[in-house]
């Protein structure tokens, strides 16, 4: 019996789908996972000839009573995915594990048309890896059946970085385009937001310093050096799928050693607040009062519990159990 995970390839080296997607198959590989590859095409329009013949390609070395993750989606389209998942059924004896990392029928309201024919591919699958348990639950609602199932609940930032613990700036920070984060322009407040974005062009005066966009090592460097907080934030039907899916921003802040801010709402705030790696609130209001009013000692107090937790990000932790857990699962 072998293992196998699929991989992303062929996406912007700066498209958080490939980085999350390579990261566990890194982690997978020190595990003694094998890697199958898939190149990001728009595969609509394929037949289901043509893409069983790439698939037999992909599946070269796979065998019968394998186990194979798929990390969902593949960015190909449903109809890839979905095909995907069917021809690995030829296999007599092999268990599928579907690892959800995103649901596009969820993630934009024109695409929610595709929630049947996903929940289709997901029922097809020996075991199911969700993002956290409101997901779940919100998957069974609309026809999920598979009751051999996983939670995720946090993303790893797999780093080999050194870094000290950061200053105490009353400052945020925030990764993210604000074409799509709104509040970013709008941002008044006394406290300064640091923003980290392929580009901006502010519509109105705010207290926005704009620092480019940075990625990988010097991504965690630019926010450890600035100290303060990381932000997790979002507004209208992002604020919805926040609610659901797991932020790999938190872990990029945590990982650069920054306590974060998030909503109450997002799906692991318990995190947050149980191994106090920052503060949770309801509004943005109530996040430039915590920065405006800690204490250095306050902030320092933050940074000793968030060091521990840190050390499980950056070594790849929580994706290796996650893993370890899944073989487990469909193998007993």
């Amino acid at each position: 019996m072998k293992v196998h995970i699929t991989n992303l390839y062929g996406q912007s080296p700066l498209s958080v789908a490939l980085m999350a997607q390579n990261m566990v198959a890194d982690i997978a590989k020190k595990l003694d996972i094998k890697e199958i590859g898939i190149y990001s095409f728009n595969a609509d329009g394929e037949s289901v000839e043509n893409l069983a013949i790439r698939f037999d390609g992909m599946n070269a070395a796979v065998g019968n009573g394998d186990v194979i993750i798929f990390q969902a989606p593949s960015w190909n389209g449903t109809h890839f995915d979905h095909e995907y998942i069917k021809r690995l059924k030829i296999y007599a004896g092999i268990k599928i594990v579907i690892f959800i990392h995103d649901i596009p029928p969820l993630m934009f309201s024109s695409n929610f048309y595709l929630m049947e024919k996903t929940i289709e591919m997901y029922n097809m699958a020996d075991l199911i890896i969700a993002p956290s348990q409101k997901m779940l639950d919100l998957l069974y609602q609309h026809g999920l059946r598979v009751t051999n199932t996983l939670l995720q609940n946090m993303w790893d930032h797999k780093t080999d970085i050194w870094l000290e613990k950061p200053a105490f700036h009353r400052v945020v920070n925030f990764t993210g385009n604000p074409q799509r984060f709104h509040f970013v322009d709008d941002w008044q407040f006394a406290t300064p937001l640091n923003l980290f974005a392929p580009e901006y062009y502010p519509t109105k005066p705010n207290n926005v310093a704009y620092q480019g966009w940075k990625y990988s090592l010097s991504l965690l460097q630019e926010l450890n050096k600035n100290g303060g907080f990381g932000l997790v934030w979002s507004q209208g039907e992002d604020a919805e799928y926040y609610n659901l899916n797991v932020s790999y921003k938190l872990s990029t802040y945590i990982a650069a050693g920054l306590p974060v801010i998030a909503p109450r709402s997002l799906s692991n705030a318990h995190y947050i607040s149980e191994y106090k790696l920052g503060f949770l609130v309801d509004s943005l209001e109530e996040a430039n009062a915590i920065v405006s009013t800690i204490t250095e000692e306050e902030y320092r107090s933050l940074l000793d519990s968030l060091w521990n937790f840190r050390e499980l990000i950056t070594k790849g932790y929580f994706a290796q159990k996650l893993l370890t857990d899944a073989v487990h699962q469909v193998m007993i």
